[in-house]
């Protein structure tokens, strides 16, 4: 028996079969159960998230539309931005959303606005701990990072900091 397929019209004791309001009743729980089912199937997923490898991974970001996701992470970042995926969205442009996702990407990270620093109005440097960085890696997490970042925000410099090098 699975409740997405399940007729509730079929589960009804014959005796109540021809009364109109418990078919239409059966009818409704048709429409309404198998979606609930459906989600309650993907919470299930949601439990299991530190099990799940790659391709599972980037399925799961494809459907939950993870704009800043790369299919490219690591197992430990793809886990990390699609748990913290939805706070992101509702977050989507603020300087929290932009950190959440820095620090999702590298050990440490923080965003300092201009005004912390003696900047231009509207921009920002980027402060992250990384043990390696390649130039692509970079242009990748740039790319996504602006997904994120308020659209007005100009991002004026990356300060990388080696671990390995301190």
């Amino acid at each position: 028996m699975q409740l997405e397929t399940l007729d509730f019209c079929k589960l009804l004791p014959a005796f109540m079969r021809s009364d109109k309001a418990n078919q239409a009743l059966a009818s409704g729980l048709n429409e309404w159960i198998p979606p609930l089912a459906a989600r309650a199937r993907q919470m299930a997923t949601w439990d299991v998230i530190d099990q799940l490898e790659h391709a599972e991974l980037d399925a799961l970001a494809e459907e939950l539309n993870i704009l800043w996701y790369d299919t490219g992470a690591e197992l430990a970042v793809k886990r990390d931005l699609i748990k913290n995926s939805d706070l992101v969205y509702r977050r989507l442009g603020t300087k929290w959303a932009a950190e959440s996702v820095i620090r999702s990407y590298f050990e440490k990270g923080y965003i300092t606005e201009w005004f912390e620093y003696g900047g231009k109005p509207g921009t920002f440097r980027i402060c992250a701990t990384v043990p390696a960085m390649t130039q692509d890696k970079m242009q990748a997490f740039l790319g996504l990072f602006h997904k994120v970042k308020r659209a007005s925000a100009q991002l004026e410099r990356m300060e990388i900091e080696n671990p390995l090098l301190s």
